[in-house]
């Protein structure tokens, strides 16, 4: 009953929807079917990776670290998708972590069962070329608004925040277009962060430069006040108050 069901969800997937019955009842019966926990890590970067998995339920975020150390999101994922393909075809170690946003369930197919697979039906690297093209695009076009943006702020230019708010990915058929705008909202937040710290900056300084000047202003008032000419004129001044007092 559980092979049947998941030979229903993976005939959903684009990677598998051309395999024969067959075929994919006997790829159901290799998937292993796992749960993760809110916050619960699937991979991490720099993992070796001999899996790939299909989202069943949920969502998970796609991450890499900044130079800090910083949480980066690359990407968030729902249920369909296929994450971890990479390491998988390659050999090479994970190139992002995965976290689940929220409980979620996926199903795992190691690779030498996706491999012997691959070669009993060669038109399923059709379908993986497409999803790697897909991906290639996505993270084109989100390269592509990054360097705008990054650009715009090293210039001083901070108009374009606020044109998207940060908010939750996790809905249903989201376009990678939308996916990129809410990632870079994430961006805008960061760079509105920046722009503050900038205001402030800016005001600490201009209040600092009137201190500087009132401390000129006073110092070139105790400098002249205290010379031999600035004592002669008040004493010649405090002598025409006494005449003129004595006039009256």
């Amino acid at each position: 009953m559980m092979d049947q069901e998941i030979t229903a969800q993976l005939k959903k997937i684009d990677w598998f929807e051309e395999l024969p019955d067959k075929m994919l009842f006997g790829l159901a019966t290799k998937v292993r079917r796992r749960k993760l926990d809110k916050n619960e890590v699937l991979f991490n970067k720099g993992e070796e990776g001999d899996s790939l998995f299909v989202i069943n339920a949920g969502w998970v975020k796609v991450v890499t670290k900044d130079t800090k150390g910083g949480e980066v999101v690359l990407n968030q994922v729902g249920a369909g998708e296929i994450i971890g393909e990479m390491a998988l075809l390659d050999n090479e170690p994970r190139s992002a972590g995965v976290v689940a946003l929220e409980d979620t369930t996926v199903l795992e197919l190691k690779r030498d069962d996706f491999m012997d697979i691959l070669k009993l039906q060669p038109d399923l690297a059709l379908s993986v070329i497409r999803n790697f093209s897909s991906r290639l695009r996505y993270s084109t076009q989100y390269i592509e608004m990054i360097t705008d943006m990054t650009q715009r702020v090293a210039q001083g230019d901070y108009s374009f925040i606020g044109d998207t708010q940060p908010g939750q990915l996790r809905r249903k058929s989201l376009s990678d277009q939308d996916k990129i705008g809410q990632l870079l909202a994430e961006f805008f937040a960061m760079v509105q962060g920046v722009k503050q710290r900038e205001d402030e900056l800016k005001k600490q300084v201009m209040k600092l430069t009137l201190q500087i000047d009132e401390a000129k202003r006073r110092q070139e008032f105790e400098e002249i006040t205290s010379t031999d000419f600035y004592a002669n004129l008040k004493q010649q001044a405090k002598k025409l108050r006494k005449q003129r007092t004595d006039r009256n």
